[in-house]
């Protein structure tokens, strides 16, 4: 991304529409040549932080303070990268056999976008340990509600993106969850039989 282009603020307007209108976060990055995958980049490294300090919040975990914010915080950004890679590219190719274009790399920025409602774990869960009102609950809770939000933002990018009904894009986004549970399963299935193949055997 160029200086000018920073100065101008531009790329904000991609975090305000992961809030407001994910429709018109993908027409945005539809239309910018550059594509910002790597500002949206960003979007994983602030939700891992915010996660990690929201659980050293809920778990009075000041002693791992230092261990969690650097090297938690490091591989779990990576590790949301990693997953953010794979979904969007399980996403692609789900897309691309349904007969649309493939757009990994837009598919990509939506989906790291996508997850930036989840910050606000951070203040929310943050509001109610100040106040003692069941702040483990509300982790929860509220954790919920931001991945629906998460799910709702990404789905609708998906949707704008090839032009398509709420629905078809809902199964885009389900597929690779249900393909990924299946290849875990049946991963999960050798080794136990491998297990039993290596003490019985």
């Amino acid at each position: 991304m160029s200086l000018e282009k920073i100065k101008s603020l531009v790329w904000a307007d991609y975090f305000l529409y992961a809030l407001t209108e994910p429709r018109e976060l993908y027409r945005s990055i539809r239309a910018d040549e550059a594509n910002n995958i790597f500002v949206s980049m960003s979007v994983p490294a602030f939700v891992t932080l915010a996660n990690i300090l929201t659980l050293l919040i809920v778990t009075n975990g000041t002693g791992f303070f230092n261990y969690w914010i650097s090297y938690g915080w490091i591989l779990a950004f990576f590790y949301t990268v990693v997953k953010i890679a794979v979904y969007s590219s399980l996403i692609d190719a789900v897309s691309q056999f349904m007969g649309y274009n493939g757009r990994v790399k837009e598919t990509i920025t939506v989906v790291s976008f996508s997850l930036f409602p989840k910050v606000f774990i951070l203040p929310l869960v943050y509001f109610f340990s100040i106040i003692n009102f069941a702040p483990g609950f509300f982790y929860v809770f509220i954790t919920f509600l931001l991945f629906i939000w998460h799910v709702m933002v990404l789905i609708q990018g998906i949707s704008e993106m090839h032009s398509i009904d709420f629905g078809k894009a809902l199964a885009i986004y389900i597929i690779p969850g249900i393909l990924a549970s299946l290849v875990l399963f049946f991963m999960l299935v050798i080794v136990v039989i491998a297990g039993f193949g290596i003490v019985f055997g």
